[in-house]
């Protein structure tokens, strides 16, 4: 089983979030990969802590409660993460409150 996220993992992350589901991978990939490095940006510079300790409820509350794993992101200029599957069922679905 890859940990490679697939076409279908993209387009639930962008119906989490109400935004349009575009045609090509490519724009897909981007689209979802950009949402979640602006949520995982701003959280950190809300959070009060040190850097350690943000980045780690930072990613708890947006990745590992939809069975995604973090890899490598940035901050600074271009805003970027890389995302893989966690083992197990993904179930990026909404909740009803």
């Amino acid at each position: 089983m890859s940990n490679e996220l697939k076409n279908k993992d993209y387009i639930s992350i962008l119906k989490f979030y109400n935004m349009n589901i575009p045609k090509s991978r490519r724009l897909l990939k981007q689209q979802a990969e950009h949402i979640l490095s602006e949520k995982l940006c701003k959280c950190i510079k809300k959070l009060d802590l040190n850097e350690k300790n943000a980045i780690a409820i930072c990613t708890k509350s947006i990745f590992n409660r939809k069975n995604l794993k973090r890899g490598k992101f940035n901050c600074k200029k271009n805003r970027s993460v890389k995302l893989q599957k966690m083992n197990g069922t993904n179930s990026i679905t909404k909740k009803n409150r």
